[in-house]
C-alpha cells in the first residue's frame, strides 16, 4: 500500500514521503542524506592526509550539511587536508634548501 504523504511543488504530483526527487519532474524535494559510517569516516580523513588537496571537496561539501555530525565531519576533512598540505609544502621547502646548499658548494 502506497503511503502517498506529499505534493511536488512543481509539476503537483503526488509523490511518496521517502522520495528526495519527483519521478514526474525531477524536481528536488528534498536533501538527500549523505552516508557518514565510521568506514567513511576513516576514507574522508586518509584521503586528507594521502592526497590533501583531494580532501577539500568532500570537506566542504559535508560541511554544507545541515546534520551537525556531517558538520563536524567536514570540518575536520578540511583541517586534516590543510594541516597535511603545509606539512607536504614545508618539506618541498626544507629539501630544495639542502639541494641548493649541495649545488652552491659543488659551484665554489
Amino acid at each position: 500500500m502506497d503511503n502517498v504523504l506529499e505534493i511536488c511543488p512543481v509539476c503537483h504530483q503526488t509523490v511518496k514521503e521517502e522520495y528526495f526527487f519527483c519521478p514526474n519532474c525531477g524536481h528536488n524535494l528534498k536533501e538527500a542524506v549523505l552516508p557518514i559510517s565510521v568506514g567513511k569516516q576513516i576514507g574522508l580523513y586518509a584521503l586528507a592526509v594521502i592526497l590533501p588537496p583531494w580532501g577539500f571537496y568532500p570537506g566542504v561539501k559535508y560541511m554544507l550539511k545541515n546534520n551537525p555530525h556531517a558538520k563536524r565531519v567536514g570540518l575536520i576533512t578540511v583541517l586534516l587536508t590543510t594541516l597535511s598540505m603545509a606539512l607536504m609544502l614545508w618539506l618541498i621547502f626544507k629539501e630544495m634548501n639542502i639541494y641548493l646548499e649541495q649545488f652552491s658548494a659543488l659551484s665554489l
